[in-house]
């Protein structure tokens, strides 16, 4: 294997690596037994790329399965019954987050994604009622299709972006929504957040190399202007760099940031520590 991504669908190995490292610590924040097999002989790979941007990586990918598993149990004691993860890649929440067969889990990703999963955990029993669905969601024609499948079927559901977002167009994403919103059942959208503060960075061709064969390309002006535009409430918003320090994990942040921010204070920081984490989203009535 080179020492870049090759395509955006080696990114879920990537990210189930991360989870695989972090469930070993003797302090870890969660527990993901299944990352490790579902990454396979791909570790060594991995574990090669060191850079300034898998260090960040790295923390993102913990921050965000902590705040992706609490949103999804929190929507689940509100009555949510159906979660549509979009992109799903290879994450485990069916097996590890006690759900509850009264839940559906549908998971969507390239054919060749869903084959590799189904195979790596066929002795292993979900914590949920679990369907996977092999589709090149970029086919919007059968996407389409298959949310008004799907909305017939559930009155309630909650659709899920992980890691996707960024590697959309504008038009890509405001497809993906105007697609959703079409029907009803999809009461909420859990997805990314970047600041606009943050894009400097990402679009630096040297920081995301060894993004350069799938780049960001989700790039709005306005972030949250954007899905409001679209029929979305902000329903709920959780940043890095706070949930960091609620949990005691220490940020990638340069130490003399916390050198800056007791001499400014917080409110100068605040901008800062919201400049990347996830939304939930709820439509508009």
């Amino acid at each position: 294997m080179t020492s870049s991504i090759q395509h955006v669908s080696d990114t879920s190995a990537w990210v189930a690596y991360y989870r695989a490292l972090e469930s070993k610590r003797p302090d870890a924040l969660f527990q993901d037994t299944y990352a490790e097999s579902l990454v396979g002989n791909r570790a060594s790979h991995f574990a090669r790329l060191k850079s300034n941007t898998t260090k960040w990586t790295q923390w993102t990918v913990i921050m965000r399965t902590l705040i992706i598993d609490q949103m999804i149990l929190d929507l689940k004691e509100k009555g949510c019954q159906a979660v549509l993860n979009l992109g799903a890649g290879l994450d485990s929440r069916p097996y590890r987050l006690n759900l509850g067969s009264d839940v559906q889990w549908i998971e969507v990703d390239y054919p060749h994604v869903i084959d590799y999963k189904t195979k790596i955990l066929q002795n292993e029993i979900p914590r949920c009622s679990l369907e996977r669905i092999g589709l090149d969601l970029s086919d919007r024609s059968r996407r389409q299709a298959l949310f008004s499948e799907i909305a017939q079927k559930h009155s309630q559901i909650v659709v899920l972006t992980e890691g996707v977002l960024p590697y959309l167009s504008v038009d890509q994403v405001s497809e993906l929504s105007e697609d959703l919103m079409i029907h009803p059942s999809f009461q909420y959208w859990i997805g990314e957040y970047i600041s606009p503060q943050s894009y400097r960075y990402l679009k630096n061709p040297k920081r995301m190399r060894l993004l350069q064969n799938a780049p960001f390309q989700f790039y709005p002006e306005d972030w949250i202007g954007f899905f409001q535009s679209r029929g979305w409430n902000l329903k709920r918003e959780e940043y890095y760099t706070e949930t960091s320090e609620k949990v005691g994990r220490r940020s990638p942040m340069p130490f003399f940031f916390k050198i800056l921010e007791l001499i400014k204070g917080s409110e100068w920081a605040k901008s800062y520590k919201q400049m990347s984490g996830y939304l939930l989203w709820s439509r508009r009535p």
